[in-house]
């Protein structure tokens, strides 16, 4: 037997733990001589006098009930609650806490904005778009990933962030589809972002002249003569009304017939949008469904008349407030639903003002809201967020999302990443190996500090479980919802002890064992 064979046959003889223990040694070394370099003297954050901000490990509130709603409110609301955010936000109150995420308006950390700006995607997409065609598709991909991971994990806006990740689902764009990778910085930049909390019809306006939705539904190409529907079909089945709302075939012809000739330039304006006048139907127009009568020679025209009357049509405005209340409350209550559209078409499509309703009266509402499962991107991040880990969000963390179904930008249809339960609950095993490889430091670049909450909380070895249990799930130990998840760590912890398992392994198969528990994959 040669001596590679012998030493796979040797491999397979580990148990469990001692594979554990082995994948915890190994992690911890490789992760901390990538996070501190090898040699390297580039400028970091510390020395430039931009300092992480350090967690702050304080205990839940002890009120079961209060503390549960803001869990449950980080949880949907955010991604999740970071070092003492859940007694932050008890402090002053869960309504108070929305309405500053509302506005917006804090300023950002700087060493997130130091991370971020500091990516060549990133700091190309904003001196010339153009360029990104230049830059290699794989840098493209994962830096664009790794963008909106630092921002989900870091930022103090995190409503901002849940916001960015819900339109990019709704606006979604396949990036390996043509010139996908080189057109979706530019996209999430200049249409989802800038318009995350503004009005809808100015963020529809813009999606509709975004040169990544321009060749992602073929509309590039949309001539007279030979029109092509896709994204009139999607515009009003995915963007707007919804398939339900009475449309026809023939009000789709005609508003793809609105948008011929809007299309992508060539050359040095292959990033930008352009109209194309000689490609453009200047015949008579009717869209039935939207009452619209558009005369001869409307020119581009005729698709910013379709946008504005889909942006505030009573259709689009039921469709998004039942979708919003789908993503953060996991139902739809009628009523509630109707308050938000209404909002929606007093305010003249604000987002925000749709967005009001359903979390300020249906998210601080337990009755109204169900469990939803985490997608990986929520899971992922949420995991990282409760340990403030270290990571750089890159290729190392991107696989994970990929092995658990969710690889960022890269959902072919353009419905977006599901959010239904059944399209994530068969895959469980790639779960459990993500929350297995965090807490054994097997994420290159990844790093979570174990040590942490027990030095803060003073926990000795009697408290361990519980300041785990309260630093992972945000709520107090003895919380009635945690007996179950709490009594078989418990369990665990005493059988590990009685083993002699060493203190190092057992802190990261309970952390492990947390992540990968139902009452951390679901938001209650």
């Amino acid at each position: 037997m040669g001596t590679d064979v012998q030493r796979d046959h040797r491999a397979l003889k580990l148990s469990r733990r001692e594979w554990f223990t082995r994948c915890l040694q190994a992690g911890g070394a490789a992760s901390g001589a990538l996070l501190l370099g090898a040699g390297c003297h580039f400028p970091t954050p510390t020395s430039l006098g931009i300092v992480a901000p350090s967690p702050q490990w304080l205990p839940p509130p002890r009120a079961a009930r209060l503390s549960t709603d803001v869990w449950r409110v980080l949880n949907r609301a955010a991604f999740g609650p970071t070092p003492g955010l859940v007694a932050a936000v008890a402090d002053i109150g869960i309504a108070h806490w929305l309405e500053d995420q509302l506005a917006d308006a804090m300023p950002e950390d700087p060493y997130l904005t130091w991370h971020v700006s500091g990516l060549d995607t990133l700091q190309t997409e904003q001196d010339d778009p153009n360029e990104l065609f230049a830059e290699p598709n794989e840098q493209l991909v994962i830096e664009t990933g790794k963008a909106a991971l630092l921002r989900a994990i870091y930022s103090r806006h995190q409503l901002r962030e849940v916001m960015a990740d819900f339109w990019a689902n709704h606006f979604n764009i396949y990036a390996l589809k043509l010139d996908g990778r080189a057109l979706i910085p530019t996209d999430t930049e200049r249409v989802i972002r800038r318009h995350v909390f503004g009005r809808f019809e100015e963020m529809l306006q813009a999606s509709a002249r975004s040169p990544a939705m321009l060749t992602y539904l073929d509309n590039r190409d949309n001539k007279k003569g030979i029109p092509n529907e896709n994204y009139a079909r999607e515009l009003m089945e995915l963007h707007t009304v919804g398939v339900h709302s009475g449309y026809t075939q023939y009000d789709i012809m005609q508003v793809a017939r609105c948008f011929t000739g809007w299309s992508v330039g060539s050359g040095f304006r292959e990033a930008q949008f352009v109209f194309r006048p000689q490609w453009h139907d200047e015949g008579a127009k009717q869209v039935p469904f939207l009452h619209l009568s558009l005369p001869p020679n409307g020119g581009q025209r005729d698709g910013e008349k379709v946008l504005s009357a889909l942006a505030h049509h009573p259709a689009t405005a039921h469709f998004l407030a039942a979708k919003l209340c789908r993503h953060f409350l996991g139902s739809e209550p009628p009523a509630l639903v109707e308050r938000a559209a209404r909002a929606y078409l007093k305010s003249d499509t604000s987002i925000r003002a749709l967005l009001r309703p359903i979390l300020l009266d249906g998210l601080t509402n337990a009755d109204l809201c169900q469990p939803v499962l985490k997608r990986p991107l929520d899971l992922v991040v949420s995991a990282l967020r409760c340990f403030a880990a270290e990571t750089d969000a890159g290729d190392g963390l991107q696989t994970h999302l990929a092995n658990m179904g969710q690889p960022l930008y890269q959902w072919p249809m353009p419905d977006g990443f599901p959010e239904k339960t059944s399209a994530w609950a068969s895959a469980l095993l790639p779960r459990w190996q993500f929350a297995f490889a965090l807490a054994t430091q097997g994420i290159p670049r990844t790093r979570i500090d174990l040590e942490a909450p027990l030095k803060a909380r003073k926990g000795g070895e009697a408290q361990m479980v519980d300041v785990y249990v309260e630093a992972v799930f945000g709520r107090p130990a003895e919380a009635q919802e945690l007996a179950r998840v709490r009594g078989l760590l418990h369990g665990h912890f005493r059988r590990a002890r009685s083993a002699g398992v060493p203190d190092e392994v057992c802190k990261a198969e309970l952390v492990a064992l947390m992540l990968a528990a139902p009452e951390f994959q679901w938001k209650g």
